[in-house]
């Protein structure tokens, strides 16, 4: 049952990413440990625009679905703006074993996420930026529309580029 009030507490008072970074904060399995990771992401904040972790989400499909609406997901939230009226569901044991960040495609961002990658014990560490030639041209394409300028800045008219680093634990 959902405790409405809760619901619109928690709504108001925390943006999607707290919600998610609360998520990853209880998850422990095998070499995974939530809690270390997001005192990580919060003491490297400037490296990172967005992350969601979840299951993996198979990229290579023909129209690029799936992952595109991943990173449509990590899109949104980097540029989240409080809404009022907003309503989320809480899951206390939340499945994930993936994080996937957004970040600026520079190699002075990218390469201490990596590093990140060796110290949190991740199996698998990957970047998607759109080039990634097992993917299909039209998911390339739509890729690198998404990615390309996806970024806002902080001044309005300033966009970035931008890539996803998954991080997949076994």
């Amino acid at each position: 049952m959902l405790n409405l009030t809760k619901i619109q507490t928690l709504a108001q008072e925390y943006s999607p990413q707290e919600l998610f970074a609360a998520l990853v904060w209880q998850r422990r399995f095998n070499q995974f440990n939530g809690e270390e990771v997001i005192k990580d992401l919060s003491q490297n904040s400037h490296l990172w625009a967005s992350f969601l972790f979840t299951k993996p989400i198979f990229a290579p499909d023909e129209n690029g679905l799936s992952f595109g609406g991943l990173v449509d997901t990590l899109l949104a939230m980097a540029n989240y703006r409080p809404m009022p009226e907003s309503s989320i569901i809480h899951f206390v044991a939340y499945p994930g074993d993936t994080l996937y960040i957004l970040t600026e495609n520079q190699d002075t961002i990218v390469s201490p996420l990596l590093e990140l990658g060796k110290k949190w014990r991740a199996d698998s560490v990957d970047i998607t930026d759109g080039n990634n030639e097992e993917y299909g041209l039209r998911l390339q394409r739509r890729l690198q529309i998404r990615l390309q300028g996806g970024l806002e800045s902080e001044s309005f008219w300033e966009q970035r580029d931008g890539v996803v680093i998954a991080y997949w634990w076994d």
